[in-house]
């Protein structure tokens, strides 16, 4: 009996762990994604700053070349959803959502060098 005690004891302790890193794992994820939407949501008003980021973000993302890729990167950055989300919105695989990102950061990226030159 004592056996069959540990060994569930054991069980549990190993689902809570595997549960806490499936839980920080995704909160590490929604930060990492959703910077921008948080942001929105725990603002208090629309005030003058808060205006010119969304204006900010707004030309940034006209920046992006494709249609594609603007879209991908608004639902993302702007809507605070995750890949997965947008991938069956736009009904295309995670790995092209990823792609998309990916171009358009560098798009962005390439766009911001040649204005801070």
């Amino acid at each position: 009996m004592d056996e069959k005690q540990t060994l569930i004891a054991e069980f549990r302790q190993q689902l809570t762990r595997a549960a806490w890193r499936m839980q920080y794992h995704n909160r590490f994820r929604m930060n990492r994604e959703l910077p921008i939407a948080a942001a929105e949501r725990s603002g208090a008003g629309e005030d003058d700053e808060q205006t010119l980021s969304v204006l900010y973000v707004q030309e940034v993302l006209l920046g992006i070349p494709s249609d594609s890729g603007r879209s991908v990167m608004r639902k993302l950055i702007v809507e605070g959803k995750t890949e997965k989300e947008v991938s069956r919105e736009l009904g295309i695989s995670q790995q092209a959502v990823n792609k998309w990102k990916r171009k358009s950061v560098e798009a962005i990226r390439r766009q911001m060098m040649r204005s801070a030159n």
